[in-house]
Formats: structure tokens, C-alpha cells, sequence
């Protein structure tokens, strides 16, 4: 079935001429952060808008990012013992766990424990991606890892617009029923 529609359809002609592999990687690596840099971007107003002080704030983000700087060197020590596109996935199934802790939680704790799991998807996709990379048989690594480097780039120029335009039509409360 797929063959059919990539007959018709090539979505790598839309992109500049890159291997499959890069693409991938890229790809992924572009919707992550996207996702991430329109929730971040617009996270700390909302945290404020439910009535978080800014000490707060930084004290998530704090955990947040110290939890990734920590799991990245144990990652990395380890990458190489498990299938670095089963992190991936598991570090991808961590940010869904992450959503879901966030949105059912009313729990101080519990919330505060999501972050450290979205600090440890974090860690897991990026570092697993970037090993993926380097272990691909690519004919050029430096504009592998450049494409690979430069998708956040992009998503930080697109996300901030979009969630403007979502919050600017449907508030901070918008897709809760």
C-alpha cells in the first residue's frame, strides 16, 4: 500500500537531497524539539497563569534539566549495550508518559516526578539519535550531524508562531474538555 503512495507522492523531493538515514533522524529530531519549544516556550506562562511563582518555575526547570545532564552521561556510558533505536522509541514513550502524568496528575509530587521522566526522554531520544548517526554509514558526517543540528533551529522559528496563534484563538485551556 505504502508503495503505491510513494509512487505518486515522494516526500523526500520536498527536501533538499540528503541520505534516508539523515532524513530520519532529522525528522524525528525536528518534531521532538518542535514540540518541545511550543510547549516550553508557552509552559512557564501557563505555570504562572495557574498560580506557580517564578522560584517555582526555576526550580522545575532546575530539575528538569539537571535530570538530563545526568541521564545523558549514564546513557551515553551505556548506549552502547542496547539497541540505540529501542532507547529512542523508549525515550519517545517517555515523553507520552510525561503528557499523561501531566495532564491526569493533581499532585504536587506527581507532577514534579514527571519532570524527571521528561528529563530522562530527553536523554534517552537525543542521545540514542546522535549514536544512531554517528554508527550510520553516511557519506558525509559533518552534513549529517549539520542537518541533524539545525532542526531545532527551525523548530524554535516555527513552534512559537503556531502556539501564538493557538493560544491567541483558544486560551491556555483551550483543548481541555
Amino acid at each position: 500500500m505504502f508503495g503505491i503512495f510513494e509512487s505518486h507522492f515522494n516526500v523526500y523531493s520536498w527536501f533538499p537531497k540528503m541520505e534516508k538515514i539523515t532524513f530520519d533522524v532529522s525528522l524525528v529530531h525536528f518534531l521532538l524539539m518542535f514540540g518541545y519549544k511550543l510547549f516550553s516556550l508557552y509552559y512557564p506562562l501557563y505555570l504562572i497563569s495557574i498560580g506557580f511563582s517564578v522560584l517555582n518555575i526555576g526550580s522545575i526547570y532546575l530539575l528538569t534539566y539537571s535530570t538530563i545532564a545526568i541521564s545523558s552521561l549514564v546513557i551515553n556510558f551505556y548506549i552502547h549495550k542496547f539497541s540505540p533505536a529501542k532507547v529512542a522509541a523508549f525515550g519517545i514513550f517517555g515523553y507520552g508518559v510525561f503528557a499523561l502524568m501531566m495532564l491526569l496528575s493533581q499532585n504536587l509530587y506527581v507532577f514534579y516526578l514527571a519532570q524527571i521522566v521528561l528529563g530522562f526522554s530527553a536523554a534517552a531520544w537525543l542521545v540514542s539519535l546522535k549514536f544512531i548517526l554517528m554508527e550510520a554509514k553516511t557519506k558525509n558526517k559533518r552534513r549529517s550531524f549539520g542537518w541533524f543540528y539545525s532542526m531545532p533551529h527551525y523548530a524554535a522559528a516555527i513552534a512559537p508562531v503556531i502556539g501564538g496563534m493557538v493560544i491567541w484563538k483558544f486560551g491556555f485551556a483551550g483543548f481541555l474538555f
